[in-house]
């Protein structure tokens, strides 16, 4: 089966994200939930990397199919 680029781009940017999750829950169990840090953390930027190039991949995906 053959994915085109932006399906491919989406994928990756899930990866990402998910990657992001495992480490803000491993993060969150170690110091608590109810902690001041607020959501300016490297593993949010992560996270946020990832819904960024899952976006992008959706673009791409629309721009391929309605040419």
């Amino acid at each position: 089966m053959k994915l085109i680029t932006g399906v491919k781009t989406s994928f990756i940017g899930t990866g990402i994200e998910a990657i992001g999750m495992l480490f803000d829950i491993l993060h969150h169990l170690n110091i608590g939930i109810k902690t001041p840090e607020g959501l300016l953390t490297p593993i949010h930027f992560i996270i946020f990397a990832g819904f960024v190039i899952n976006t992008i991949g959706v673009f791409i995906t629309f721009r391929t199919q309605a040419n």
